[in-house]
C-alpha cells in the first residue's frame, strides 16, 4: 500500500496544478497548432441544459481550454508512438517522417462522391463551347504508399479514379498520379498539401494535356521550418520540418482577393505564422481575380480548393485573366459570372478525397 501512495500523490498534484492553472490562465480564442477557434465558456440556460448542448459545450470547453493543451497533446502522441501505435487520431506515421491522413473504404464518402461527379459533368455538358478539365490530385498516401505503415487500410483510390473517368470522360480528366510519383517529395511530411514542386509537376502534365507549352519558371525556398496540418493532430516535438519554395519570377499586374487587391500571389507576412502553407494568396477565398497582364484572349475559371493556391502560379502566362472560385465561400450565381467575365477555359482542380467530401458543388449545376 505504501508503495501504491507516491504515484497516486503525484497524479492528484499533477491534476490540481492543472486544474488550478486552467482556472487561473485566461482562455484561448483561437489554436494555432490546431488552426481552429476553441470552445468558449457555454452559455447556462435551462433549454441548454435540457437539449443536453449546456453538457456537450462544457465538456469540450474543459478539454480545449486546460493548461498547456499542445504540451499534453504531444506528450499523449509520444508515449503513444512509443508503445508501436501508428494511428493516433486519425494521422499515420508513416516512414521517413511522413504523415498520411486515414480514410479507409468504411469512410470514403462514396454517395456524396458520385452526387459530385454528377454535379460536375452537368456543369461541363452546359460550357458550351469552352474546354472543361478536372484534375484531381490523388491523396498522398495514393502516391506514397510504400512509405505507410505496415497494413494501413486506405480507400481504393485506383477506384476512383476509375469512376471520375467514367463520369466526366477520359478527355476531360487529367491524370498527374504518374507525374507526382516520378518526384523525390510530392507532398509535405506533416502536411495533406502537394509541395510547390509538386504543384510543378502537375502543371507539367496539364500542359501535355491541354496542349499548353511549359515555361521554366525556377523554384526559390523561402521557409525551412514549415510544420502542417497533420502535424497540428499529433503535435510530436521531432515532427520533420519542410521547405516551402515559390515561383518569385511570377509577375501579375493585379490581384484580387474578396476585393482586396495587391499585385503579388504571395502573402509573405504568413511566413511568420503558424499556417505557412497560407503564403499562397494569403489563404482561401470566395473568389480571388488574376489579372496576369498577358493579351491573348483566354479567361480561366478555376473552380478550387486550397490545393490550387500553389497550381496557379504557373498558370499566369497562359490566361488574361484566371478566377478562382471556392465553393465553400461563393454564393453567387457560377453561370452568370461566365458570361459577364468572358471564361473560354474551366479547370476543377481538387484533392480528391476534398473533393469526395465537398457538399458545395451542386453550385455548378446549371439552373432548372
Amino acid at each position: 500500500m505504501k508503495r501504491e501512495l507516491p504515484p497516486l500523490i503525484a497524479a492528484a498534484v499533477i491534476l490540481l496544478g492543472l486544474s488550478l492553472a486552467s482556472l487561473l490562465l485566461p482562455d484561448r480564442d483561437f489554436s494555432p497548432n490546431e488552426n481552429r477557434y476553441l470552445q468558449q465558456a457555454p452559455r447556462l440556460t435551462t433549454d441548454r441544459i435540457f437539449s443536453g448542448k449546456f453538457t456537450e459545450e462544457a465538456e469540450k470547453y474543459e478539454s480545449d481550454q486546460i493548461a498547456y493543451r499542445d504540451l499534453w497533446m504531444g506528450s499523449a502522441s509520444w508515449l503513444q508512438r512509443l508503445a508501436g501505435k501508428k494511428d493516433m487520431g486519425g494521422v499515420y506515421l508513416g516512414r521517413d517522417g511522413y504523415y498520411f491522413a486515414r480514410l479507409t473504404e468504411d469512410e470514403f464518402p462514396q454517395a456524396q462522391y458520385e452526387k459530385n461527379l454528377r454535379s460536375v459533368d452537368a456543369f461541363f455538358d452546359a460550357c458550351n463551347g469552352i474546354d472543361c478539365r478536372v484534375l484531381l490530385a490523388p491523396s498522398p498516401a495514393a502516391v506514397l504508399s510504400d512509405l505507410l505503415p505496415a497494413n494501413a487500410p486506405m480507400y481504393d483510390a485506383q477506384l476512383r479514379s476509375e469512376q471520375l473517368t467514367q463520369a466526366v470522360g477520359e478527355s476531360r480528366v487529367i491524370d498527374v498520379k504518374e507525374a507526382l510519383a516520378s518526384l523525390t517529395q510530392p507532398y509535405y511530411r506533416t502536411d495533406h498539401h502537394w509541395t510547390t514542386e509538386g504543384a510543378r509537376a502537375a502543371y507539367e502534365a496539364w500542359c501535355a494535356a491541354t496542349g499548353h507549352t511549359v515555361r521554366e519558371m525556377p523554384l526559390t525556398a523561402v521557409t525551412d521550418s514549415f510544420r502542417g496540418t497533420l502535424y497540428s493532430k499529433v503535435l510530436l516535438p521531432d515532427s520533420a520540418r519542410d521547405t516551402i519554395s515559390l515561383a518569385e519570377t511570377v509577375k501579375v499586374r493585379s490581384v484580387d482577393c474578396d476585393g482586396t487587391v495587391t499585385d503579388s500571389l504571395y502573402d509573405r507576412s504568413k511566413l511568420a505564422e503558424k499556417d505557412q502553407y497560407a503564403v499562397f494568396f494569403g489563404g482561401n477565398w470566395a473568389k480571388v481575380t488574376i489579372d496576369t497582364g498577358v493579351e491573348n484572349g483566354r479567361r480561366l475559371l478555376l473552380v478550387k480548393d486550397s490545393f490550387a493556391n500553389a497550381f496557379v502560379p504557373f498558370l499566369t502566362e497562359d490566361y488574361e485573366t484566371i478566377t478562382m472560385l471556392d465553393l465553400r465561400f461563393f454564393a453567387e450565381s457560377v453561370p452568370e459570372l461566365m458570361a459577364e467575365e468572358g471564361i473560354t477555359d474551366v479547370l476543377v482542380l481538387y484533392e480528391l478525397s476534398n473533393f469526395a467530401a465537398d457538399r458545395n458543388l451542386f453550385k455548378l449545376e446549371p439552373e432548372r
